[in-house]
C-alpha cells in the first residue's frame, strides 16, 4: 500500500512540475496575464501544456496586435488549444478577415471568444460575401454580428441552399421582425423543425401571422421565436403548445407524411409535364435561358 502511495506521489509530482515551469515562463513573457489565471487554466485544460512558451508568446503577441485583450486570449485558447500551434501567417490572415467585417473591437473579441473555431476561416472574400448576403436581409452589421454570435453555422452553411430558405420562411412566411430573429438561435435550427413547429402552432390557433399593415414592434399574442426554436421538443410541446410530448410527436409523424406526399406529388407533376412536352415536341427551357 505504501509503495502504491509513493508511486502516486511520483506521478503527481511528474505531472505538476512541467505545469509549474510553464506557468513561471508564461508569467514572465505574457503581458497582463496573472499567475493565478494561468495556473487554473493549465490545470483545467491540460492539453494547453503540450505547447511551449514560444508558441504561447507568439500567439498572444499576434492576437494582442489585433486588439484582443488577455482575458479574451485565454478564453479563446482554453476552448481551442490547437490555435497555439497554428501557423502565424494563417492565424494572422484569419484575424484580418474578421477585423475586415467591421463589427467593432469588442464585438469581434466576444465573437471569437464564444466561437474560436471561427478562426479556421481564412477566405476573406467568402466571409465578405456572407456578411453582405446576411446584411441584405438583416439591415445592419450589428445584426449580422448577433447572428454569427447566436448561429455560428451561418459562416459556413450554404447560402442559397440552406440559409436563404430558412431566412425567407421566418421573415416572410412567419412574418417575424428582424430584431426578434437576431436575438435567438432560429437560424441554427433545421428548416423542417422550424416549419413543423410553426404549422403545429398555427393549427392549434396559437400562432397567427402579423398583418402586413402592422407597424414594426406592435405587440401580438404569438409565442416568441426563441420559444419556438430554441428549446427541446418536450419543453416546446408542454410550455409553448400546451400539449403533451406524445401529442406533438404524433403530429411530427403526420406532418412528415404530409410533406413527403407533397414532394412526391410535385415530382410526379414535373415528370408528367416533361413527358407531355416531349410528346408534343415542345422543348423544355433550360435554367438560365
Amino acid at each position: 500500500m505504501i509503495g502504491i502511495f509513493r508511486k502516486s506521489l511520483v506521478i503527481r509530482s511528474f505531472c505538476t512540475q512541467p505545469v509549474t515551469k510553464l506557468v513561471d515562463s508564461l508569467v514572465s513573457t505574457l503581458d497582463a496575464v496573472d499567475r493565478s489565471s494561468l495556473d487554473k487554466l493549465l490545470t483545467s485544460v491540460p492539453q494547453l501544456t503540450r505547447y511551449g512558451p514560444d508558441q504561447w508568446h507568439r500567439t498572444h503577441q499576434l492576437m494582442a496586435a489585433e486588439g484582443i485583450e488577455s482575458d479574451k486570449f485565454l478564453s479563446i485558447v482554453s476552448a481551442y488549444p490547437e490555435l497555439l500551434g497554428r501557423d502565424p501567417d494563417r492565424l494572422a490572415g484569419s484575424l484580418h478577415c474578421w477585423r475586415s467585417c467591421q463589427f467593432g473591437d469588442r464585438q469581434m473579441q466576444a465573437l471569437l471568444a464564444a466561437h474560436p473555431q471561427l478562426l479556421d476561416l481564412t477566405d476573406q472574400g467568402k466571409l465578405a460575401a456572407r456578411v453582405a448576403f446576411l446584411h441584405s436581409y438583416f439591415e445592419t452589421r450589428k445584426n449580422v454580428w448577433r447572428l454569427f454570435l447566436n448561429c455560428p453555422n451561418l459562416v459556413a452553411d450554404d447560402a442559397q441552399g440552406t440559409i436563404q430558405p430558412k431566412v425567407e420562411y421566418i421573415l416572410q412566411r412567419m412574418r417575424i421582425e428582424v430584431p426578434e430573429v437576431v436575438k435567438c438561435c432560429a437560424l441554427a435550427a433545421e428548416l423542417d423543425m422550424v416549419r413543423c413547429r410553426h404549422v403545429f402552432l398555427e393549427r392549434l390557433g396559437l400562432f397567427k401571422p402579423r398583418s402586413l399593415k402592422a407597424d414594426p414592434g406592435d405587440p401580438n399574442d404569438n409565442p416568441k421565436l426563441h420559444q419556438i426554436t430554441d428549446t427541446t421538443d418536450k419543453r416546446f410541446a408542454v410550455k409553448v403548445a400546451f400539449v403533451t410530448l406524445e401529442e406533438y410527436e404524433a403530429f411530427q409523424e403526420l406532418f412528415e407524411r404530409e410533406h413527403n406526399r407533397r414532394v412526391d406529388g410535385a415530382r410526379r407533376t414535373k415528370t408528367t409535364t416533361m413527358k407531355s412536352s416531349r410528346s408534343r415536341g415542345t422543348t423544355i427551357p433550360r435554367p438560365g435561358r
